[in-house]
């Protein structure tokens, strides 16, 4: 064997070695089917400034070239950056959430209440923080839908343009985790698996997603309640709430065959009729509906056989007002829940039909000076708070953090927008008060107390918080910290 043919030889049998090396220097390990890789040193400073691997998730691919950028994909994101701009704009996310079809229309999809809204969306309170680290809209792109529950995998999650944020059910108020963006755009071409609560879980056809429509089965034909507006939310009261063409449907969340059907036109603020007594019976075509003793509303025979064959009163509720002529061809009847208009100018099966009060509804929640109804009254029977210290010993130069939930008795699911007052009583007998902000979704709210550098160690401060929209008896929890450590 000639020298030539040696080299050959060796050279060829390093070739496979020199590769594996190669892939090696990149990948930095492969455990349990996932692959992750090395940052790119290109990306190394910005990946860190944005959190690193506890915001982005570990690299799941090699750098590569798109559309004359250099990319990378982590967990949760993918990052780029534009060889031909020299300042720190050429480092920028990609827009996997526009690839992934996600949208919410704000105008149909009302927002909760909360202190920063971006194009019609409010940027949930608890994501807030995240948010900002991440430069606001410069990383995350612009909001695409609202705040909304995902029960399937237990996370309060909202989607933007460039990265996804959740907040586990489980999770303490302040933990906020990005969504494995990713993992969902990288698909085939990355060996990586997201964790269930961690992975993209798309539904943006309101149509596609009715969990509250089988809760109805009682009412029989559901189709006449119109489509749906919007997708499932939490509304203010704490219930899962879908808002329809002709109807909105609510239910305590998983508790999702309960649902029934909100006081629709009352909270419209319909005109109300004042009942009266009973002057005409089914010879004149219509049907006395007693509500306040003897007196009442005559409903017409039309409108009693569409009550009586959709589930009855319990669906459509007692009549507020008598029939009125709406328009020229059409008579309308308003009950508690819907109303129904009689149009003289359709077919017979046509011609009686609910309202079309939904979008209306929705309007109702944008508007600043109207409110949806509170059917829950707070009191020590229907919720429960909790509340908690950030440390039970904290020196008097620091600062202290009180977190609370409030939950409903009933189903111990979170109850939304309440207000609660804290009261410390010192050790001189004076107190501090501070009111801490509405209760989210999760229902949790947080206040930081500062720091009291006049007090003295081993001193204990007693914490009271109390509800403040008490309608009866006060919602109240207390609790003590220690003063102690060096000042």
């Amino acid at each position: 064997m000639t020298m030539k043919h040696r080299l050959l030889i060796l050279l060829t049998s390093l070739l496979p070695l020199s590769l594996f090396l190669s892939a090696c220097g990149n990948a930095q390990s492969s455990t349990g089917g996932n692959t992750v890789y090395q940052v790119a040193p290109s990306f190394r400073e910005f990946y860190q400034s944005l959190g690193g691997e506890d915001v982005l998730g570990p690299a799941i691919s090699k750098n590569f070239t798109q559309d004359a950028n250099e990319c990378q994909y982590t967990s949760n994101a993918m990052m780029c950056l534009n060889p031909l701009i020299t300042d720190s704009s050429r480092f920028f996310l990609s827009p996997l959430g526009d690839q992934m079809g996600v949208y919410e229309d704000p105008t149909q999809s009302p927002a909760q209440a909360g202190s920063q809204i971006v194009d019609g969306y409010t940027i949930y309170d608890e994501f807030l923080p995240l948010f900002n680290q991440l430069s606001g809209e410069k990383l995350t792109g612009k909001p695409l839908t609202q705040a909304r529950l995902n029960y399937s995998q237990k996370r309060i999650e909202q989607y933007f343009q460039n990265v996804g944020f959740y907040h586990k059910f489980s999770d303490p108020s302040g933990t906020v985790h990005l969504m494995a963006y990713g993992v969902f755009a990288c698909k085939s071409n990355c060996s990586y698996t997201a964790s269930v609560e961690a992975a993209v879980s798309i539904s943006t056809n309101p149509a596609e997603n009715q969990p509250l429509l089988n809760g109805l089965s009682k009412m029989g034909d559901t189709s006449v309640i119109g489509s749906p507006l919007t997708q499932a939310y939490i509304a203010a009261d704490g219930m899962e709430e879908q808002v329809y063409t002709n109807a909105v449907v609510y239910a305590p969340p998983n508790h999702l065959n309960e649902a029934k059907l909100r006081n629709l036109p009352i909270a419209l603020n319909m005109i109300q009729g004042t009942p009266g007594p009973q002057r005409y019976d089914s010879s004149s075509g219509v049907v006395f509906y007693p509500v306040s003793g003897s007196n009442g509303f005559h409903v017409p025979l039309g409108f009693d056989k569409f009550i009586a064959s959709h589930g009855g009163l319990e669906f459509s509720g007692n009549p507020i007002m008598e029939v009125f002529q709406y328009d020229t061809t059409t008579y309308r009847q308003c009950f508690e829940n819907y109303c129904l208009d009689y149009h003289s100018d359709l077919p017979d099966d046509q011609k009686v039909q609910m309202a079309p009060l939904g979008s209306q509804y929705i309007g109702l929640a944008d508007s600043s000076d109207a409110s949806v109804p509170q059917p829950l009254e707070i009191s020590p029977s229907t919720v429960t708070l909790l509340a908690s210290v950030q440390s039970k010993q904290i020196s008097a130069s620091d600062a202290q953090k009180i977190d609370i939930q409030v939950l409903r008795k009933d189903n111990q699911q979170p109850v939304t927008k309440i207000k609660a007052q804290l009261t410390i009583t010192l050790p001189d007998k004076s107190q501090y008060s501070a009111a801490f902000p509405e209760t989210g979704l999760d229902g949790r709210a947080s206040l930081i107390i500062p720091a009291m550098s006049n007090l003295s160690n081993s001193q204990i401060l007693v914490y009271q918080v109390c509800i403040s929209d008490s309608t009866s008896q006060p919602v109240c929890a207390t609790g003590n910290y220690l003063i102690w450590g060096v000042q």
